[in-house]
């Protein structure tokens, strides 16, 4: 939830001013916090309010009685905080909403059905459950067909993030279920205008997302097309975070800028949901584990047997056709080294010439007593090999080092984990 209102409080003051690049000074005077944020809360706190009951409650006996709480505690804890705020930045039908004894849905499709879901995304266990809270919060006030999906599709986008997805993976989801994401933020920057619609704004957060290289990355991307800056950041923001984490300077600086009213549902949050603490440095490279433990291929030669070898038809050099899941590793691994440059990964050979260790021997060697700089450069010296050695990742891959690499990796980031809460 913080990754929404950091993208909030930074993007509120470019939401009439827009800045189409992506330099600029992420927290500055002029900024605030808006109704997405508050929006934001006051969900986390109608999710909070409804699991109170549940479970002091003997009489809840199924689902409909939870959806139908669900919905009463959403419209009460979005009334009761907007109420506080009157001035955060509502739009029109959602402020006389707000202020409302008898509170109808209005049959929006505003992107606000998808500014404030992301408690929804971080709080839900399963997709199924990711559909039903979605619906259920949303049809509180975005009832029409493109609110509620705008609502969804943001909500799983949060919750693939956070339980391991890759982006190929999340980019996929929402091609198939939601939206077609077949543009780029540098073809749309020149022409995206102010769009406050669900089908206007969520896919160009998700894409957002999906280029960048962090979670400052993806905050300063989404801002740089200019719109709805605010709400765009936010659904970006809520993303990043449950993928990257959020760096502790950013969150600390985020937080000043909640009154007590508003830290104090955070704080809350915190406890009820655990969502908040960081995911670790390496979870974007770790996640992979399961995933090669998996598969059953990581690619495979390509011969050329159709040609002869003569002047009109020369053979072609064998090469590795790889799958999907490597390619989208070394993606995900060159955005780690670019946003993590403490690691100097581009000086990666002289790293494992200080320690001893080649490629070679690698596979042999006990990885529990190297740090992490010496195993990601590793992995950087696997990668960089493979485009002058064909093959030499696919073999890295198939003997097993690249999975034991990824584990040492793992423990770091546990071991870390621990002496923080010590």
């Amino acid at each position: 939830m913080i990754g929404a209102i950091i993208g909030d409080i930074v993007g509120s003051r470019f939401e009439f001013n827009n800045h189409k690049s992506k330099e600029f000074e992420l927290f500055h005077e002029d900024c605030r916090v808006t109704d997405d944020s508050i929006m934001t809360l006051a969900i986390a706190k109608a999710l909070m309010e409804t699991e109170k009951v549940i479970q002091s409650s003997t009489a809840m006996e199924d689902d409909s009685e939870y959806d139908s709480l669900l919905n009463r505690m959403s419209v009460t804890c979005m009334q009761r905080l907007g109420r506080m705020y009157p001035n955060c930045g509502f739009g029109g039908k959602f402020s006389q909403w707000i202020f409302k004894d008898s509170p109808e849905p209005y049959n929006s499709f505003g992107n606000g059905a998808a500014m404030r879901i992301s408690p929804v995304g971080l709080f839900a266990r399963t997709e199924r459950e990711v559909r039903r809270l979605s619906g259920i919060i949303t049809e509180t006030t975005h009832n029409h067909d493109e609110g509620m999906k705008g609502s969804e599709a943001a909500a799983m986008a949060i919750f693939m993030a956070k339980h391991g997805y890759t982006k190929s993976e999340i980019r996929h989801s929402i091609n198939r279920d939601y939206y077609q994401l077949d543009f780029t933020m540098d073809e749309i920057r020149g022409t995206y205008t102010f769009d406050v619609t669900c089908q206007g704004t969520v896919p160009q957060a998700i894409v957002a997302f999906l280029e960048s290289a962090s979670f400052e990355d993806a905050i300063r991307t989404a801002i740089s097309i200019g719109g709805d800056s605010d709400t765009l950041a936010a659904i970006t923001g809520a993303i990043a975070e449950a993928y990257y984490g959020v760096p502790d300077i950013l969150r600390e600086k985020a937080l000043t800028y909640l009154d007590h009213e508003l830290r104090t549902i955070y704080d809350e949050w915190c406890k009820f949901n655990k969502s908040e603490s960081s995911p670790g440095k390496f979870h974007v490279l770790t996640k992979y584990i399961g995933k090669i433990s998996e598969a059953d291929s990581f690619g495979e030669w390509v011969i050329d047997n159709e040609n002869d070898g003569t002047a009109e038809n020369p053979i072609h050099m064998p090469f590795v056709h790889y799958k999907e899941l490597v390619d989208s590793f070394v993606k995900e691994f060159y955005q780690f080294s670019s946003s993590h440059r403490e690691y100097e990964l581009t000086d990666y050979l002289s790293i494992l010439e200080r320690k001893g260790l080649t490629l070679a021997s690698a596979s042999m060697h006990d990885v529990d007593s190297l740090d992490a700089q010496c195993i990601l450069a590793l992995m950087m010296g696997a990668i960089r090999a493979d485009r002058f050695s064909e093959g030499t990742l696919l073999s890295l891959f198939k003997d097993g080092s690249v999975e034991k690499w990824l584990k040492r990796l793992k423990s770091i980031d546990d071991e870390n984990s621990e002496m923080e809460i010590e």
